[in-house]
């Protein structure tokens, strides 16, 4: 028995999201229709924690019409849009 190969119908072609975006002016490829700050801050800072004292800022430009620009808190999201900025900080609190 083998597997059917299916073939996309006339008019519905599997759409490919993937929209490009970049943080800290590196482009990234991203498949969800948003991106939390959690997930800017790991694209920013891959694989580094941030520490006690430090504070991370998350704003974006370029975003769609209605918030084309603003920033991101902890356990907040925004909906993305090809060729949308993220500048995430890391700075020490004093």
């Amino acid at each position: 028995m083998t597997a059917a190969k299916t073939e996309p119908t006339e008019g519905h072609e599997h759409e490919d999201r993937t929209v490009r975006i970049l943080v800290n002016t590196r482009p990234h490829q991203w498949a969800e229709k948003t991106i939390s700050y959690e997930e800017c801050v790991e694209l920013a800072y891959a694989g580094q924690p941030v520490g006690d004292g430090e504070e991370v800022t998350v704003r974006y430009t370029r975003g769609h019409d209605e918030k084309a620009e603003g920033s991101l808190t902890a356990g907040h999201s925004v909906k993305v849009k090809n060729k949308m900025v993220f500048d995430v900080y890391r700075t020490s609190r004093s």
